[in-house]
Order: C-alpha cells, then sequence, then structure tokens
C-alpha cells in the first residue's frame, strides 16, 4: 500500500502563525513610513499602529506562537511580498489625492488578505483546541474588517469627492 502525504494541520497553522507575524512586522514598519507620503489625513489615521491595532496583533500572534510552542522565524508569504512591494510602488515620491487612491487600493487587498488569514487561523485555532487564542485571532480579523471598512468609507467620503471637484484636476 502506497503512503499518501497527510497534512499536518497543526503544523500549518503553526507556519501560518509564523508568516502573519513576519508580514504584521512589515506592514507596521512601511506604515510608519508611508505616513509622510500620504496626502489625506484621514488614510494617515487609518493605517497607524495605534488605530489598526497592529501592535497587539503582533503581541497576539506572539502569544499564539509560544503557546503552539513554535518558536522559528518564517519568511514572507508571497502574497505579502508581492503586496509590500506593490504599496511601496504606488506611495512613490511625493503626495497627492491621486497617488491616496491608488495606495487605498492596495491597502484594502492588503486588509482583505489580513482578514482572510486571521480568520483561517481561528478556525485552524479552534479546530485544535487552542480557545484562548482563536479569541484573540478571530479579535485581529475583526480589527482588520473594521480597517477595511474606514478604508471604503474614506474612498467615498473624502477622496472621491475631492477628486470630482474641478479644482482638483487643475496642476
Amino acid at each position: 500500500m502506497m503512503k499518501t502525504n497527510v497534512p499536518d494541520l497543526n503544523q500549518f497553522y503553526k507556519t501560518t502563525l509564523a508568516e502573519q507575524l513576519a508580514a504584521e512586522k512589515k506592514y507596521m514598519k512601511l506604515f510608519n513610513q508611508l505616513t509622510r507620503l500620504i496626502h489625506t489625513d484621514e488614510i494617515r489615521l487609518a493605517i497607524s499602529p495605534a488605530e489598526t491595532d497592529i501592535e497587539s496583533h503582533i503581541s497576539r500572534l506572539s502569544r499564539a506562537m509560544k503557546a503552539a510552542k513554535h518558536k522559528v522565524a518564517a519568511p514572507l508569504s508571497g502574497i505579502d511580498s508581492e503586496l509590500l512591494k506593490t504599496l511601496k510602488a504606488s506611495a512613490g515620491k511625493g503626495s497627492s489625492l491621486l497617488k491616496d487612491v491608488e495606495m487605498i487600493g492596495t491597502l484594502k487587498l492588503i486588509y482583505s488578505a489580513k482578514v482572510s488569514r486571521y480568520d483561517s487561523l481561528y478556525r485552524m485555532a479552534t479546530v485544535l483546541l487552542h480557545e484562548e487564542y482563536a479569541g484573540l485571532l478571530e479579535q485581529c480579523s475583526k480589527d482588520n474588517q473594521n480597517t477595511y471598512a474606514y478604508l471604503n468609507q474614506i474612498a467615498q467620503n473624502v477622496l472621491y469627492p475631492e477628486l470630482s471637484k474641478p479644482e482638483a484636476s487643475k496642476p
């Protein structure tokens, strides 16, 4: 009988925790750098570590990794690497409303990915009976959903109306 490779959910959970921890640290660093390049105060506030609870997410991920007895750091996932590269490219030099529109699109992709990953981590933690950390990971997902919704509100109520004004198109 041929032996098949059975995926190990516990190991996948640990690896995903480590990848998310690496990603959160990179996002926090980049978001701090972007604050001087963002034209719109609302976006600057939306991605600030205090508003996004990113520092809490890093702490929760670290605690969950410790509880899962996982100490190995992981590289960024391919998705996070591409999202970071795309956000850096859209930031460029200088600031303008149009650059903010481009950046907000990438930021929404980042937050969509984070919501999805935290939701998966929450569900894995639940199945693996890591109840305490399941709740913390679920809260991270909700925090990121809130940031995504806030970015949508900024686009709808601040960026797009400002860009639709005739004087916004003047150099």
